[in-house]
């Protein structure tokens, strides 16, 4: 590893470390045990289910975005959560990077179109999320974190439309040079011609009404860790809860998010009257219920590809006729 990733790596684990301090700081030890160790595993478990069929949908959206006939859909699946467990175990996302990757190859496509198709991706997600904690914070008192998200949001819609705005200007005033060199020009060109490409009213919707399908099934998700572990969030609540949860994480941490998801959890529960404790206890089974079998599956998932992706040589070794002197 380089310095710079090696210091970026270590500036993570520390702002981790301050926010898991701030999460277990009021939490009462002996209370979070009782309350995980009396949490109903089946709503758990039926909220694993639920996350499963939340990636399913985000793996629609993104092949709509690609626009490819190949690779087929659960191929989009299997990509969405191999991406989503290196993320939680390398740093700066890059399973997000992974996944331009695998399409740039699979479909195939130039990487920068990959790339672009990933960046919309998250756009939808973002767009909708915002537009979630907008109708969340109508439940709770607005303290200043949880205005500084607010506005972190909003500004971050801002910067993603003026992106998108300068990309479709670029690609319509700058013609593209067919003799460009280098091959991060090249990525970051292709990228640009996606992002500037019309999308039309109708798959703007669609993708947008799949964004908001996923993360309503996913709101249902927090409902019933939350039940799990007997705290009563209404619909509002949830909402609420799920968009700070997931535009919270976005704040540079360790992989997997590990303290600053709790951090939020128990902030987030605490402006609804829940105790350090049980909030705490909720945080762990939620960051839980997605983290193991995103890991586990897209780790045997990467680790199967990567057999057989060595066994292909072998085999065209063993089927090649070996010439004589």
């Amino acid at each position: 590893m380089t310095r710079r990733r090696v210091l970026v790596a270590l500036g993570g684990v520390a702002i981790s470390a301050i926010f898991l301090w701030l999460a277990i700081r009021d939490a009462n030890a002996a209370d979070v045990k009782a309350a995980l160790e009396d949490a109903e595993p089946g709503l758990v478990l039926l909220a694993v289910v639920v996350y499963g069929v939340c990636y399913f949908l985000q793996a629609v959206r993104w092949r709509l975005i690609a626009n490819t006939p190949t690779p087929r859909l659960r191929r989009f699946y299997s990509m969405v959560v191999c991406g989503l467990a290196c993320n939680n175990v390398l740093p700066v996302r890059i399973g997000e990077l992974l996944r331009a990757g695998w399409l740039s190859r699979e479909a195939p496509m130039p990487g920068g179109r990959a790339l672009g198709t990933v960046a919309l991706d998250r756009v939808c997600d973002i767009v909708t999320l915002a537009l979630f904690l907008v109708i969340g914070i109508q439940a709770v008192p607005t303290p200043a974190w949880l205005k500084r998200i607010v506005i972190g949001a909003l500004l971050l819609l801002v910067l993603l439309a003026a992106a998108l705005v300068f990309a479709r200007w670029y690609t319509r005033t700058r013609e593209r040079d067919r003799h460009t060199r280098g091959r991060i020009r090249r990525i970051i060109r292709d990228t640009i011609d996606m992002l500037g490409e019309p999308v039309g009213r109708r798959r703007a919707a669609t993708w947008l009404g799949l964004s908001v399908l996923t993360w309503t099934i996913s709101t249902f998700a927090v409902y019933l860790v939350a039940q799990s572990v007997d705290i009563q969030l209404g619909p509002l609540d949830a909402v609420f809860v799920t968009s700070a949860l997931a535009l919270g994480v976005a704040i540079p941490s360790s992989p997997g998010y590990v303290g600053t998801y709790q951090a939020l959890g128990v902030a987030a529960l605490g402006l609804l009257d829940v105790s350090a404790s049980e909030a705490l206890a909720f945080a762990i089974l939620m960051q839980a219920s997605w983290y193991v079998p995103t890991t586990l599956i897209g780790g045997a998932i990467i680790g199967w590809r990567a057999l057989r992706m060595g066994e292909r040589p072998r085999a065209i070794a063993a089927k090649t006729p070996r010439v004589r002197d």
